[in-house]
Parts: structure tokens; sequence; C-alpha cells
């Protein structure tokens, strides 16, 4: 206990801004048109595409459908939510069948893909409980959110949201739409079994149960609902 609270209060664990600063991003070739207007003419990555997007670019139904779906309390824990910890704990050690969903918050999962640090070991839940806690010190709920979402991986080699809006729906993130919003939010669990372009019967399960969460916790209304259940995806593998 000493060691955690020590470490959760001390100099910053993980530095977001320089991680921010320093990835491997997408690269963008532009050139002049005919109209001498300047334009993208194409997109250069390797096996990881990334596009950083900030925060107020990005839809409330988009972060909202992430935080219903993976980590509902995110707004009010400190990095660990000792409850679903503890179930999960418990749950190791005597397996229920029907339980669902890991011990991981949101901040928890971002200390994860930043390091990649994926041991299956209870050292590395400690360490990263102790990030995870230190994260939530020195960065808002918001920036934590920013960079989760630009840093998990969604499928087809996407890293991040912008990304995988362009490669699912060739559009820019900040023109999505409910559906389409919790269409990427379920991919995560399981980028394989939850692509859209793959197995989209069993992305469209999850889709509604993400929208049946927004709506229990009323981020969204019934018409709301009802219109994205309901809306017929298109997707363009761009």
């Amino acid at each position: 206990f000493f060691n955690i609270v020590s470490f959760a209060h001390g100099e910053i664990a993980i530095n977001l801004d320089d991680y921010k600063a320093n990835q491997n991003q997408t690269s963008f070739v532009y050139a002049y048109d005919s109209n001498n207007e300047l334009v993208e003419m194409a997109q250069l990555h390797g096996e990881e595409n990334r596009i950083w997007v900030d925060f107020d670019k990005m839809p409330e139904n988009l972060k909202n459908a992430f935080i219903c779906l993976e980590d509902k309390r995110f707004k009010k824990h400190h990095g660990v939510d000792w409850l679903r910890t503890g179930f999960s704990a418990f749950n190791y050690i005597i397996p229920i069948k029907k339980a669902q969903g890991g011990g991981s918050t949101i901040t928890q999962q971002l200390v994860k893909n930043l390091t990649n640090d994926k041991e299956v070991t209870v050292v590395r839940k400690f360490k990263e409980i102790e990030r995870a806690l230190n994260l939530e010190q020195h960065y808002s709920k918001d920036a934590i959110l920013e960079a989760y979402l630009n840093t998990l991986y969604l499928g087809n080699g996407c890293y991040g949201v912008q990304t995988a809006s362009e490669t699912y729906f060739g559009k820019d993130v900040s023109e999505l739409n409910l559906a389409e919003c919790a269409t990427l939010a379920v991919i995560t669990k399981a980028p394989t079994t939850y692509n859209p372009l793959l197995n989209p019967e069993s992305n469209k399960k999850r889709q509604e149960l993400c929208l049946k969460y927004m709506l229990e916790e009323k981020a969204i209304s019934k018409e709301e609902y009802e219109e994205a259940v309901n809306y017929k995806l298109v997707f363009t593998n761009s």
C-alpha cells in the first residue's frame, strides 16, 4: 500500500505529451492541382496506421460509446475501479461462467497500450495499477481519454479512431454518427472477432449491446437508440 501511494503521487511515470510528439504516425503527401490548390495525394504508413486527432474533434457519442462499454465509472474513479478489480480477482480464483469483462479501466488499458506490457502476471498487474493511479494524478480525464482513443488497436492496421473511421467508413472521425461510433467502440475487445468487415454479424450484435449500455447510462435518448439500432451501416474499406 505504501509503494502504491508513493508511486501514484511521485513523478510522472508515463509522459503523454512526449508520447504524442514522438510516436510513429502516418505521413501525408500533398501536391498542387490544376487550380493551384494544395490537395492530399497519398498517405504513407508501415504496418501501423496512426493519425492523432484532438479531443475536441471527436464526437461526444464516440467518447460515450467507449466509456459506457469499457468503463462506466471512468469519470468517477481515480485510475482503478477497485470494485471491478476485486471481482476480477475473485473470478480468477473461482471462475464464474456468466462473468463478463475484466477489471481494467480505460486508464489501465491506456497504460497497457503505451508500455506494450501484456504479460498475464500479478507483478505486471501491480505495475499497471501503480502507473494508472500515477497517470490520473498528472493528467485530466479528457487528456487520458484522448490518448486512449488515439492509441487503441481497431483492426486492419488501424491505431486510433481517426484511421479506423477513414478505413471503415471513408470519413473523418468528426463526421461519424451514433451508429458508426458504437460500431468502432466494440472492435477493441477483439479486433478480429468484432471486425465489421470480416464479421459484420458479431460486430452488429455487440454494437447493439453498446447502444443499450449508452441508453441505460442516459448518454442517449430512446429515440436516438432506436434510430441507431435500425441505421443501415455502409462500409467502405477505403
